[in-house]
C-alpha cells in the first residue's frame, strides 16, 4: 500500500521511471506521485473488471497478462462481443476525468497482473501535469499496441521492485538448479572467503551482508580453470541476477564488473544462517560442476543483458558479442555482414513470461519485426485457427513493415517463458532502405542472377597519381555461372575504374 512505502521503495521506482523515454519530460514531481500513488493488482482469468455502462473509480495499465474488451450494443452483457485485446504496456480507464460511463465491459483473458491508479489521484495528476500524461494515454479501448513506447513503459515498470508490486527477474520463480547454485557459490565464499560478505557502508548508508561486483568477479576466476576472462565470469553472475538468486541492492538488471553491491537471495533475510561443515563439504565437492554449469549458460545471459541496454549506452565490445551472435541465427543467415552490424545497434530483447500472450492481433498496424530466441509462437488466423507454429530461430512480422499493410495474422505464444529480437519499423525501414540503395541485381527472366554489395574501398592515390575508386563491389549471391563469369571479369588486368558508370569491380569474395 502507498502509506507503507519507504522513501527507499519510491527512490528506486523513480530512478527506473526517470529512465524511460516515455517519461523523460515528465515533471520530477508528477513521477514522485506515480511512485507514491500506484496500487499492485493481480486477478485470475475471467475476472470482470468493470462492466459497460458503470461509471469508473480507477485508471490501470497492462503489466502481465491480457484482458478482453467487450461491447454490446444493447446494453445486455449476455450478448457482448470481443472488439480487441488488451495486452502488456497498454492503459486504459481514461473515462474517470470526466466520470462519463464506461465504454465497455473489461474481463481478464489470463492471470493478469495491473498497476492501478485511483481516480482522486489520477485527476490531481491529470489537472497538475496534463501536458506530461497525454503519453500515458490511449484512445478508449485501441486495439493493444506493441509500439516501443508501451512496451518500454511496462518493461521499466517490471525492473523496479515494490512489495509483490515489481519484479527485476526474466523467470519470477528461480529454477532449482539456479538455486542450488547460488547456494554453493554463496555457502563456498562463506568457507573460503567470509569477508566478501558483510556489512558495507556508501554515502552514509549501511547495506546489510552485501558482496562487491569486481570482488565477485575476482573471486570466480580463481576457482575454476573454465573461466577464461572477467567478461565470461559476468556472465555466469548475470546467470544468478536474472532468476532472482542475486540480487542489486538497487534493483538494477545486471550484474557489473564495478563496486556496486549484491546480495545473495538467502542473505535478503535478517540472520541468514551461516552453512554447516557438512553443507560446506557438499558445496566443495559440486563446485566444479556448478562453474562448468554457470560458463555453459552464462553467455546467453550476457548477451540478453546487453539486449536490454538501450541501443545507445552499447558499447563497441556490446556490439561485437551481439554480432557474433547473429552469425547464429537462421532467420539473418541471407543477410550480409554490414546489415548484421547494423542490425546489432538496433535489436531489443523482449520477453514473455505467459504461453497465450497476444503479442499482436491480426489487423493490427505492423510495428516490429520479431525473431524467436526461446520459445514457440502460433500463428492464428481467423476463422482458420492455428495455420502453423514458429520456433527459436524463426522470424515474424516482416511483410506487414515491407509492404506497410495490417498483421496478416495473430501471433500467440505457444509455450511459457519465450525470448525474442525486436526491430522497431523506424530501424526496420531505414536499415532496409540502406541494404537496397547499396545492392546491385542482375536479372534474367524476372530472376537474380548475381546479387552485388557496395561498400566502401578507401580513398588513396595510385603510383600514377590517379585516385583510386571510393567503391568495390562483393558478390553476395547468385547462380554458380554468373559468379564465375564475374570473377574471371574482374580479374582481367585492364578491369579497371569504368568511366561511363563509375563503378569499379575488385576481386569477389564468394560467400
Amino acid at each position: 500500500r502507498p502509506l507503507e512505502r519507504s522513501t527507499e521503495d519510491v527512490d528506486i521506482i523513480f530512478t527506473r521511471l526517470k529512465e524511460v523515454k516515455a517519461f523523460e519530460k515528465f515533471h520530477p514531481n508528477l513521477l514522485q506521485q506515480i511512485c507514491l500513488c500506484g496500487y499492485y493488482e493481480n486477478l485470475e482469468k475471467g475476472i470482470t473488471l468493470f462492466r459497460q455502462g458503470d461509471i469508473g473509480t480507477n485508471w490501470y495499465a497492462v503489466l502481465t497478462g491480457s484482458l478482453d474488451v467487450k461491447v454490446s450494443d444493447t446494453s445486455n452483457h449476455q450478448d457482448a462481443v470481443t472488439i480487441c485485446t488488451l495486452g502488456i504496456g497498454t492503459a486504459f480507464g481514461e473515462s474517470i476525468l470526466d466520470n462519463t460511463p464506461r465504454h465497455a465491459t473489461i474481463v481478464t483473458r489470463e492471470y493478469s497482473e495491473l498497476l492501478r491508479i485511483e481516480q482522486k489521484d489520477f485527476k490531481a495528476l491529470w489537472e497538475k501535469y496534463r501536458q506530461y500524461m497525454s503519453g500515458l494515454l490511449t484512445p478508449p479501448y485501441g486495439v493493444m499496441e506493441t509500439g516501443s513506447n508501451n512496451d518500454k513503459i511496462a518493461e521499466s515498470l517490471k525492473c523496479v521492485c515494490l512489495g509483490p508490486f515489481f519484479f527485476s527477474m526474466i523467470t519470477k520463480v528461480p529454477s532449482e538448479k539456479i538455486l542450488r547454485a547460488g547456494k554453493i557459490l554463496r555457502n563456498t565464499i562463506l568457507s573460503r572467503a567470509p569477508h566478501m560478505i558483510r556489512d558495507r557502508k556508501y554515502h552514509l548508508k549501511t547495506y546489510r551482508q552485501c558482496c562487491v561486483g569486481t570482488e565477485l568477479v575476482d573471486w570466480m576466476m580463481q576457482q575454476s580453470p573454465c573461466v577464461h576472462s572477467r567478461t565470461q565470469a559476468v556472465g555466469m553472475w548475470q546467470v544468478l541476477l536474472e532468476e532472482g538468486v542475486l540480487n542489486h541492492v538497487d534493483q538494477e538488471h545486471h550484474f557489473q564488473d564495478k563496486y556496486l553491491f549484491y546480495r545473495f537471495l538467502d542473505d535478503e533475510c535478517e540472520d541468514a544462517p551461516l552453512p554447516t561443515e557438512e553443507e560446506k563439504k557438499e558445496c566443495d565437492e559440486e563446485l566444479q560442476d556448478t562453474m562448468l554449469l554457470l560458463s555453459q549458460i552464462g553467455p546467453d545471459a550476457h548477451m540478453r543483458m546487453i539486449l536490454r541496454k538501450p541501443p545507445g549506452q552499447r558499447t563497441v565490445d556490446d556490439l561485437e558479442i551481439i554480432y557474433e551472435e547473429l552469425l547464429h541465427i537462421k532467420a539473418l543467415s541471407h543477410l550480409s555482414t554490414t546489415v548484421k552490424r547494423e542490425l546489432a545497434g538496433v535489436l531489443i530483447f523482449e520477453s514473455h513470461p505467459k504461453a497465450g500472450t497476444v503479442l499482436f492481433n491480426q489487423g493490427e498496424e505492423g510495428t516490429s519485426w520479431y525473431i524467436i530466441l526461446k520459445g514457440s509462437v502460433n500463428v492464428v488466423i481467423y476463422g482458420k485457427g492455428v495455420v502453423c507454429t514458429l520456433h527459436e530461430g524463426d522470424d515474424f512480422g516482416k511483410l506487414a513493415l515491407v509492404n506497410d499493410a495490417p498483421r496478416a495474422a495473430s501471433i500467440v505464444l505457444r509455450e511459457d517463458n519465450c525470448h525474442f529480437l525486436r526491430v522497431d519499423k523506424e530501424d526496420f525501414n531505414r536499415i532496409l532502405r540502406d541494404v537496397e540503395a547499396n545492392t546491385v541485381r542482375l536479372k534474367e527472366h524476372d530472376q537474380d542472377v548475381l546479387v552485388l554489395e557496395k561498400i566502401p574501398a578507401g580513398n588513396r592515390v595510385s603510383n600514377q597519381g590517379n585516385s583510386q575508386p571510393q567503391h568495390k563491389y562483393i558478390v553476395m549471391s547468385g547462380t554458380p555461372e554468373k559468379i564465375l563469369e564475374h570473377f574471371l571479369e574482374t580479374m582481367r588486368p585492364e578491369a579497371t575504374l569504368n568511366e561511363a558508370t563509375g563503378i569499379y569491380m575488385t576481386k569477389a569474395v564468394l560467400l
